[in-house]
């Protein structure tokens, strides 16, 4: 069973523009990326030891994603620490702390975009120092009292909504009736799938997608040969055949596309 929605490759597979290919190791097959995205905001200018990740998926154990970035930031430095969280606040972000700036810069240049368990990852420079460089030269706790000020300062501001960030509609469009991208849209229990062949059958799909538990039934489109609904039943069961089975080759010439089902 193919599983290469969940690998994380190399900083070295990375590639720079458009959509490209990626070699999984110990499979020997290549890998769609995902093109690269602009941040969503506007980034701090500052070069930082410390940079700022967000748009994680939640949906990933926080010790997968923590191992995940490792994986993929290591590659451009020594990393000093990581940083992710789970409770409300915090949960889709990490920072990652690099010994060197430079290691950094390069790693946000590099990075940017780079699509980590079907999101994009979205990259600055932190806005605040680590405080491990304030206690290597004995600022730490100038640093503490104002970081204390700043985060009173910022309470004290009414809240506003965050508008910088894409948000899913629980209908699957986007504002103005655009089609919300797949990577985009919410968990379900029913997967949508893509490019299938033109002899595929009811019992031929549920067998390869029985192989998840949960499976209840496949549902081909009269009159559209290459798309199908799968249903388990649920969300955590499709999410798990999704990636499993996304790109999955079911031809030599054909790989399919497995996407969560607008509602």
């Amino acid at each position: 069973m193919n599983t290469v929605s969940t690998f994380v490759p190399p900083p070295s597979a990375l590639a720079s523009g458009s959509a490209s290919q990626m070699l999984v190791p110990g499979l020997g097959i290549a890998v769609q990326s995902a093109p690269r995205r602009r941040p969503l905001a506007a980034p701090p200018t500052e070069p930082n030891h410390t940079l700022y990740v967000r748009n994680l998926n939640e949906k990933i154990a926080l010790k997968t994603i923590k191992k995940s970035l490792d994986a993929i930031f290591s590659g451009f430095g020594e990393i000093i620490q990581i940083r992710a969280k789970s409770n409300i606040t915090l949960r889709g972000q990490a920072f990652v702390t690099y010994k060197n700036v430079d290691s950094a810069t390069k790693a946000l240049g590099e990075v940017q975009g780079f699509p980590l368990f079907s999101l994009p990852l979205d990259i600055q420079y932190a806005r605040d120092r680590n405080f491990i460089f304030s206690e290597a030269d004995g600022t730490l706790e100038e640093h503490k009292k104002k970081r204390a000020i700043e985060k009173a300062e910022k309470a004290k501001e009414p809240k506003k909504a965050r508008s910088d960030v894409p948000t899913l509609g629980a209908t699957g469009w986007f504002p103005g009736g655009a089609p919300m991208p797949a990577e985009f849209l919410p968990p379900n229990n029913i997967l949508f799938i893509e490019n299938l062949p033109t002899e595929t059958t009811d019992e031929k799909l549920a067998e390869l997608f029985k192989q998840i538990p949960g499976f209840k039934e496949v549902r081909l489109v009269p009159g559209k040969s290459d798309i199908a609904f799968v249903e388990y039943e649920v969300e955590a069961q499709a999410t798990l055949a999704k990636q499993q089975l996304n790109n999955f080759q079911i031809l030599p010439d054909r790989e399919i596309r497995v996407s969560y089902a607008r509602k």
